[in-house]
């Protein structure tokens, strides 16, 4: 649950299991209000991570970060995004878990190739950088990497998308051909 006894629970075990098979998976089977716009949001020191497993309806991801919540909408009756974030040491690293994220996420090649020709490195100290979104595991996932130059730690933020409109097979077409949902898109399936 991500109510606060179940974020003081995982936080205390160093671990969590959450099945997301369902494309809605509703507020109350997790233990969030109907009403609210919300991010529950379960944190741990650095040098702890926690380990969360994710059951998706295509694949279980197993996750080791000391950063996870789950963000829901007032108008909806389903959990919207689940966020976590993996930090990696140094840009060998940081590479490898693009290109692991890639493999399995599957994003576009114009989104590929911007990451791998660095422009956007070139006249700043820190950002981030946009890999769009991939399903080639069957669920609409997201990846933000946050860079700085210098700085022995890098991160990624990965969101899976986990609302229902992400499932119809014209959304999932379109986040294949263009890393993203469709212009207008809403994720009630409607």
């Amino acid at each position: 649950m991500m109510d606060k006894a179940g974020i003081k629970k995982i936080k205390a075990d160093g671990v969590g299991r959450f099945d997301l098979t369902a494309t809605s998976v509703p507020k109350e089977s997790v233990g969030l209000p109907l009403n609210e716009n919300l991010v529950a949001y379960a944190a741990t020191d650095h040098g702890k991570p926690m380990d969360i497993t994710l059951e998706l309806p295509q694949d279980t991801l197993h996750i080791k970060t000391s950063d996870f919540k789950m963000s829901v909408d007032s108008s909806t009756s389903y959990v919207s995004v689940v966020t976590w974030f993996e930090a990696v040491e140094g840009w060998p690293a940081l590479e490898e878990a693009v290109a692991a994220a890639n493999e399995r996420y599957g994003f576009t090649a114009g989104k590929l190739v911007a990451w791998e020709s660095k422009n956007f490195m070139k006249d700043d100290k820190k950002g981030s950088q946009s890999l769009g979104m991939g399903v080639k595991n069957g669920t609409a996932m997201y990846l933000n990497v946050y860079w700085k130059k210098g700085s022995p730690t890098q991160v990624l933020q990965f969101d899976a998308l986990i609302a229902p409109g992400y499932y119809t097979p014209e959304v999932q077409a379109e986040i294949i051909e263009f890393g993203r949902a469709p212009i207008g898109f809403r994720d009630n399936g409607e």
